[in-house]
């Protein structure tokens, strides 16, 4: 994942859960097109 992505998810994903929107887990596996390998470099990201 090119690193600029990555920093966009990662500060998508943090205002999701400070609004209350759910879990990072949750949150990241609803973005249905990530790839797997996608979604374990975004949960590596927040501790998961």
């Amino acid at each position: 994942m090119a690193e600029w992505k990555k920093s966009i998810f990662v500060n998508a994903i943090k205002i999701r859960v400070g609004n209350g929107e759910g879990t990072a887990e949750e949150i990241i596996n609803f973005y249905t097109k990530l790839t797997e390998e996608e979604r374990e470099i975004l949960k590596a990201e927040f501790s998961l």
